[in-house]
């Protein structure tokens, strides 16, 4: 077979020529047809090698001619009859062939199968990219407003003279602030031309301006999470923020309500915005409680949270725990004993009250140590 491809190509091309007119003219049509052609004779012969060669780069040619044909304003007769008479001659270069290498009945049965079987792939996939077009043609508008929405949460920065063509042509009238809100599951409500919205999994997203109604996020029916209101410039943070606090709640490290604002987490998501490195702190700042037992070290490590946060009163922190203040002294004798002079630094005892409350948020509230009555 791929000696003769070259004239087969050449054969197929000027019927297709002489069947569709408007593809034999100069320039881009003429080329396009040709590449699209040899394309398609050099994978069918690959097929009949190897029935699981790729097929993906013949799919995306197959795919961009529907396309052109949408974006010419055409409809998909012309492509389809191409796709018929191109059949038509690779059949009759089979038959020929078949003949010269005395082929079976049966091979030539298989090799029909596999053309027309072919042709229907073929004209399948121009079918979907011609819909695929159609619709963003259709769409314009939507597409645009979901690129404008990929470039504001995206890296780096939008120019305000990019912003403002692509906002123009998308009828999104910028706002002075906005907020990013991150949703657990896709939703299907529909927003004003004031929102942004990418609402397929697995991060469905919007962006909306600032402040945002309480209502219109209930009533998504699905867990979301609202960034704090920032400029246009980082809008990204705010989306990175607001997914940070979904899986937050899903750990259970944030409470579980239907719309969790992190303004009203900004330190926990600060303290659990790296866990690994979280880690990392609260193992250098917290390792004399290593030397103690599970449950010793766990008390000693409220204990020294307490003490930290009431600034050493053993009464508030006796009152804080549910203990006894003698017991709270005992521990606190414990403290200064693995701690030292670490409790007297101003900086150490700032990193080992961020670490120990880290390290408490990293636990869910069905996991919290049982405290000493």
């Amino acid at each position: 077979m791929r000696p003769a491809l070259p004239a087969l190509v050449n054969g197929i091309v000027q019927e297709v020529w002489r069947a569709v007119p408007v593809y034999a003219r100069p320039g881009d049509y003429g080329r396009v047809t040709k590449r699209g052609v040899e394309c398609a004779v050099e994978l069918f012969v690959d097929l009949v090698e190897d029935p699981l060669a790729s097929r993906d780069r013949l799919y995306e040619t197959c795919r961009r001619l529907g396309a052109g044909e949408a974006r010419e304003g055409r409809t998909l007769d012309d492509l389809q009859l191409a796709y018929r008479v191109g059949t038509r001659v690779g059949w009759r270069w089979i038959m020929r062939l078949g003949r010269r290498q005395r082929l079976s009945s049966a091979v030539m049965a298989q090799l029909a199968e596999m053309l027309f079987g072919y042709a229907d792939e073929l004209a399948r996939m121009s079918s979907r990219g011609y819909r695929e077009a159609r619709a963003e043609i259709d769409g314009t508008k939507a597409g645009l407003r979901r690129r404008l929405l990929r470039l504001l949460t995206g890296p780096g920065t939008v120019p305000e003279a990019v912003l403002a063509e692509l906002a123009a042509a998308a009828g999104w009238p910028v706002p002075r602030e906005v907020v990013a809100v991150a949703a657990e599951a896709t939703v299907s409500t529909s927003w004003g031309p004031e929102v942004l919205a990418d609402l397929d999994l697995p991060q469905p997203h919007l962006l909306l301006p600032a402040p945002v109604d309480a209502r219109s996020l209930t009533r998504l029916g699905t867990r979301v999470a609202v960034g704090p209101p920032t400029d246009l410039g980082a809008a990204a943070h705010s989306l990175r923020w607001a997914r940070t606090a979904l899986r937050l709640v899903a750990d259970g490290a944030l409470p579980d309500t239907p719309v969790t604002w992190c303004t009203d987490h900004l330190t926990e998501l600060w303290l659990l915005s790296d866990s690994p490195l979280a880690e990392q702190v609260a193992r250098q700042e917290l390792a004399p409680l290593a030397q103690f037992p599970d449950r010793t070290r766990s008390r000693l490590g409220e204990t020294l949270l307490s003490w930290l946060q009431n600034g050493g009163n053993s009464e508030k922190i006796a009152v804080d725990l549910s203990v006894h203040p003698q017991t709270v002294r005992y521990r606190v004798r414990q403290l200064k004993q693995a701690f030292g002079d670490r409790l007297d630094n101003p900086d150490a005892r700032f990193a080992m009250q961020a670490a120990l409350r880290a390290s408490g948020l990293r636990i869910t509230r069905n996991e919290l140590p049982a405290t000493e009555p």
